[in-house]
């Protein structure tokens, strides 16, 4: 038998990874607890790998393995801090697997480890500054102590940390974190790489949760902008975590579509090909506790991300909520409207409706997708309508906010005047 780690789901041990070996995967065979808790074919950790007795192999783990950890450049960047190649999902979950996205921990199997005892250390802004100033050579904040074992997916450089009042640290041996801090990349001229972002991804996610909270279905973060030393960033609350009835601070599982349906490709190159959104609404109808609901939310997700201009609405950028055996889509997350950028790809991540460029993205193109889930023509049509109208309604409102709280931006105009010529052109006649 090969080395293992124990999976542990919200303080239970439910699953044992077994390392394939020089492969750098991992099998996966569920506790005799979570069989006797959950049952056979509950989906605990995902999807794609319900509870069950027999093992799964490392051929069927690796997509949701994967996409506990960063990519690339990142994760390179992990694996030379831990010191294991960088193909090694086993060895860096090892490293890193203490705080996940999800409700899950990656623990080694002796339970008197003491590098397990949570805590937090709290930064002043200084510190703070020195450890985002790191972030280019030590992702995730890695260097700011030894006790750093957080993952998470991605390519922007971010930290996970625990917010409480006005202070903000970096959660050390698996303390739950509580927030996403994303400070704005920097180029060598010390000037912001994309402009505005920090500002233009809380427009995007208080627009969507605008229209959510005006009786819509979807639903998004709560978002702010916090200055770091002169740096502008992104300050997120973390959908995955909440507080219990006792105060104490529980994990909520969920996965990535690209996690969910068992694939690494993020982008879609085709219309045969996943990821697809014809795939996630298949997941969703499939899985969720109440598809109509949850239909009507990725509808309404991709509408208003094509009418703000979002062109990298990706299969990582999606994502399901796993939540006690209630399966839903998550609240939105990474919502930025790249069109703003002269300079970025107008080129959608993924097509709707069959059309893969912003610029010629029309509704009819929105409807299309929808029926082609399933979905009734004058029910998408109400859907779709009634999304942009409301996002037209919270326009000035949001804008008006980034003013009165101090996080202005001369690229959020372009955002009202761009969203408003493009909600025009998706409406459904």
């Amino acid at each position: 038998m090969g080395d293992t780690l124990e999976v542990w789901f919200n303080n239970v041990h439910v699953a044992e990874l077994t390392s394939d070996g020089p492969g750098g995967g991992a099998s996966l065979t569920y506790a005799s607890q979570a069989l006797k808790d959950f049952g056979p074919g509950f989906p605990l950790l995902s999807v794609r790998l319900p509870v069950r007795l027999e093992m799964y192999p490392a051929t069927q783990t690796r997509a949701f393995l994967e996409g506990l950890l960063p990519e690339d450049q990142i994760r390179a960047q992990f694996a030379n801090a831990a010191r294991v190649s960088t193909d090694n999902t086993f060895e860096l979950l090892r490293a890193y697997g203490l705080d996940c996205a999800g409700a899950i921990q990656i623990v080694t199997p002796d339970s008197a480890d003491t590098s397990r005892t949570p805590g937090v250390r709290w930064l002043s802004s200084d510190e703070l500054a020195e450890v985002v100033s790191d972030l280019p050579s030590a992702p995730l904040g890695i260097s700011a102590a030894p006790g750093v074992r957080s993952s998470l997916g991605g390519l922007q450089g971010k930290l996970v940390v625990v917010v409480e009042g006005d202070r903000i640290g970096i959660p050390l041996n698996g303390q739950a974190s509580t927030h996403i801090l994303k400070p704005a990349r920097l180029t060598e001229k010390g000037q912001e790489r994309w402009p505005g972002i920090a500002q233009l991804e809380t427009m995007g996610l208080r627009l969507i949760k605008a229209v959510g909270d005006a009786g819509g279905s979807v639903r998004a973060s709560d978002a702010r902008v916090i200055d770091i030393s002169g740096r502008s960033g992104l300050l997120a609350t973390r959908f995955d975590r909440k507080k219990d009835e006792s105060g104490l601070l529980q994990r909520i599982h969920q996965e990535d579509f690209a996690q969910a349906l068992g694939i690494k490709e993020k982008y879609q190159q085709d219309d045969l090909t996943a990821p697809r959104l014809l795939d996630f609404a298949t997941l969703l109808r499939v899985n969720a506790t109440t598809p109509a609901v949850a239909l009507t939310q990725l509808l309404e997700t991709v509408t208003l991300n094509a009418a703000i201009g979002n062109c990298d609405m990706h299969a990582r950028n999606l994502a399901l909520l796993l939540d006690n055996g209630i399966i839903g889509q998550t609240p939105a997350y990474d919502v930025v409207p790249t069109a703003v950028w002269p300079d970025h790809n107008r080129e959608l991540s993924l097509r709707v409706g069959g059309e893969a460029f912003l610029d010629d993205l029309r509704g009819e193109h929105l409807l299309a997708e929808a029926t082609s889930w399933g979905m009734r023509r004058p029910l998408a049509k109400r859907i779709i309508n009634r999304a942009l109208s409301t996002l037209e309604e919270a326009l000035p409102t949001v804008r008006q906010a980034a003013i009165v709280e101090d996080w202005d931006h001369p690229l959020l105009d372009s955002v009202v005047d761009d969203s408003l010529v493009r909600i025009e052109s998706l409406q459904v006649l």
